[in-house]
């Protein structure tokens, strides 16, 4: 005799379709990193051959017994015209445990790209790791691409509650290795979300005294402002 009910067996075709969606997600992603990695040290002269270098990070160069085929052409780029199972999301998606913080770069990117879908999201994952424990995942480096990710979210969804803890983010982000380069190869529009959110922390800081929120004075905060580039 079987016992249990119908509803509650696994559907494990299911499973393997969101296993094999995040493993290629996590795949494209270091892909990608690697590609960064190149195109930095190809020391390309534009952002924009930058972008062109990730964007063909899947591209594998032809070998001799490789043939090509006149009949059925195909675009450049196929990945930007045909969407792939990381595409498609369901709400049976399995959830984030909140509790469990990642332990380095690596979780976080996968956690990053698997969870985080929209920009509430991915502040909500910020705040809720914190800027100390950011610090010590990314002190070695900060994967390229991120840093720009992450300002944006901070700067689309700053909330005066969170004044200290966006601050400590930025702060503990500016102390790991290559922050710099990282930093150089922001997009505009990631530059421009940059100059925002200090932008908000200053009108915060400047309208609070300094009892309400005693680790940022307006000379730290300025000091903060010269590292990421931003005319205080």
């Amino acid at each position: 005799m079987v016992s249990g009910k119908d509803d509650e067996r696994i559907d494990f075709s299911k499973l393997e379709k969101e296993l094999e969606a995040a493993v290629e997600a996590d795949a494209k992603y270091w892909r990608e990193n690697d590609a960064k990695i190149r195109a930095v040290t190809q020391k390309v002269e534009s952002y924009e051959e930058f972008k062109d270098i990730v964007a063909a990070a899947h591209i594998k160069p032809l070998e001799k017994k490789d043939k090509i085929s006149e009949k059925k052409p195909t675009p450049w780029n196929p990945h930007a015209t045909k969407k792939t199972g990381t595409d498609v999301t369901s709400d049976t998606t399995l959830q984030q445990d909140k509790t469990v913080l990642p332990k380095n770069g690596h979780e976080f990117a996968r956690d990053w790209k698997r969870y985080c879908k929209t920009n509430e999201q991915k502040y909500e994952y910020l705040i809720n790791i914190g800027g100390e424990h950011l610090g010590q995942i990314f002190k070695t480096e900060i994967a390229f691409g991120l840093l720009g990710e992450i300002l944006a979210a901070l700067q689309n969804c700053f909330t005066s509650d969170h004044v200290e803890n966006v601050f400590l983010i930025l702060e503990n982000l500016s102390k790991t290795k290559r922050f710099s380069l990282s930093l150089d190869f922001l997009s505009s529009a990631e530059k421009e979300s940059c100059t925002e959110v200090f932008r908000k922390l200053k009108t915060c800081v400047d309208e609070k005294s300094g009892d309400e929120i005693p680790c940022i004075s307006t000379d730290a905060l300025e000091m903060l402002m010269t590292v990421f580039k931003v005319t205080p």
